[in-house]
C-alpha cells in the first residue's frame, strides 16, 4: 500500500507538471526533460503517461516529444502506435526523417540478429520509407528481396549491389547476383542485366543456376536484337542474332533468332540466305508443328514461287 501511494504521488506530480505550462514541473524540469528522464530509466510507460497527458491537455506536440514517444512505444512492442507517432513527426517536420530511419534500422538489425526475421523485415521496410541510403550490413540481401517484392527495383539494385560489394565470396552471393539480374530487368536496365548474366556464368561455372542465367541471357539478347531491328540498327541486330542462332542453348531461342535472321535477309532480297535460315527454323521443329515453323514453310514456298516465276 505504501509503495502504491508513493507511485501515485509521483505520477500525480508528473501530471501536475503537464497541466501547467511546458516549462512548469515538479521542481524545475520541463515536460520533455521529465519524459527523457523516465525513458532513460527504462520507465517507458511512465514516459508515455507524461507525454500523453501533456497532449490531452492541449500541450504542444513538439517533434522531440513525438520522437521519444515513438521510441517508448517501440520499447514496449506497440508497433502501430510507434508508427503513428513517427508518421505524425515526419508530416510536421520532414528533417527528422534520418533520425527516424536510423532508429528503425537499428530495430530491424536487433530483431534480425535475434532470429526474428518477420519483425526485422517489417522494420527494414519501415526504415526504408524514411531513408534511402541505409546500410543493413549482412542483411542487405534480405533488404533487396523485400524491395524486389515491392517492385522497387531501384532500391533492390542498391541493396543487392551493396551486399555483393561487401560479401562477394559468401555462400549466398550467387543467389543475390541472380536476384540483382532480375532487379536490373525490372528496372529496364537490359545491358546491365546482360553483362551480369554473362559474369555469372564465368564466376559460377558449376552453379545449378548457371542454366537459368544462360536462359535469361539468351532471351535478353533476343529482345535486344528485336529492339535493334525496330530501331534501325539491322547490322548490330544481325550480329547478335547470328550468335544466338549458332550457339543458343535453348531451342526456342534459336528458332526465333533464325526466323528473325531470315526476315532480315529477305528484306535485303538475299533470298538464298533467307531460305537457309527459314529452313533451319523448320529443322528445329521436325516432328512438331510449331507456329514459326509453319510460317517459315509458307515463306519458303512463297520465295520459291517467286523464283520460278522470274525464271519464266
Amino acid at each position: 500500500m505504501i509503495v502504491f501511494r508513493r507511485h501515485f504521488r509521483r505520477l500525480a506530480c508528473l501530471g501536475l507538471a503537464v497541466m501547467t505550462a511546458a516549462s512548469a514541473s515538479c521542481g524545475s524540469n520541463t515536460v520533455l526533460e521529465r519524459v527523457e528522464e523516465e525513458y532513460a530509466k527504462g520507465n517507458y510507460r511512465e514516459a508515455l503517461f507524461i507525454a500523453r497527458l501533456h497532449f490531452r491537455k492541449g500541450g504542444e506536440r513538439t517533434p522531440e516529444l513525438l520522437f521519444i514517444a515513438g521510441k517508448a512505444y517501440l520499447r514496449l512492442g506497440i508497433e502501430a502506435e510507434a508508427s503513428d507517432r513517427f508518421a505524425e513527426l515526419f508530416d510536421s517536420d520532414s528533417t527528422w526523417a534520418p533520425r527516424i530511419a536510423g532508429l528503425l534500422r537499428d530495430e530491424a538489425l536487433e530483431s534480425l540478429e535475434k532470429g526474428r526475421t518477420a519483425k526485422g523485415s517489417r522494420f527494414i521496410i519501415r526504415a526504408v520509407n524514411y531513408g534511402q541510403d541505409l546500410d543493413f550490413g549482412r542483411f542487405d540481401g534480405l533488404a533487396g528481396d523485400l524491395m524486389l517484392d515491392r517492385k522497387d527495383y531501384r532500391m533492390a539494385i542498391h541493396y543487392y549491389t551493396g551486399f555483393l560489394e561487401q560479401h562477394p565470396d559468401t555462400a549466398g552471393a550467387a543467389v543475390v547476383m541472380m536476384d540483382l539480374g532480375a532487379a536490373y530487368e525490372g528496372n529496364g536496365d537490359t545491358l546491365e542485366a546482360i553483362d551480369l548474366y554473362r559474369d555469372f556464368q564465368d564466376r559460377y561455372p558449376k552453379s545449378r543456376m548457371r542454366s537459368t542465367a544462360r536462359w535469361k541471357l539468351e532471351n535478353l539478347l533476343l529482345d535486344a536484337g528485336r529492339e535493334m531491328l525496330s530501331g534501325g540498327e539491322p547490322e548490330e541486330a544481325e550480329r547478335i542474332l547470328a550468335e544466338l542462332a549458332a550457339t543458343g542453348g535453348n531451342s526456342l531461342v534459336r528458332e526465333k533468332a533464325n526466323f528473325l535472321l531470315a526476315e532480315i535477309y529477305e528484306s535485303k532480297a538475299d533470298y538464298r540466305t533467307a531460305v537457309r535460315y527459314y529452313t533451319e527454323v523448320v529443322n528445329l521443329n521436325l516432328g512438331s508443328s510449331g507456329r514459326l515453323a509453319e510460317k517459315a514453310k509458307e515463306r519458303i514456298e512463297r520465295i520459291e514461287a517467286e523464283r520460278k516465276k522470274n525464271l519464266r
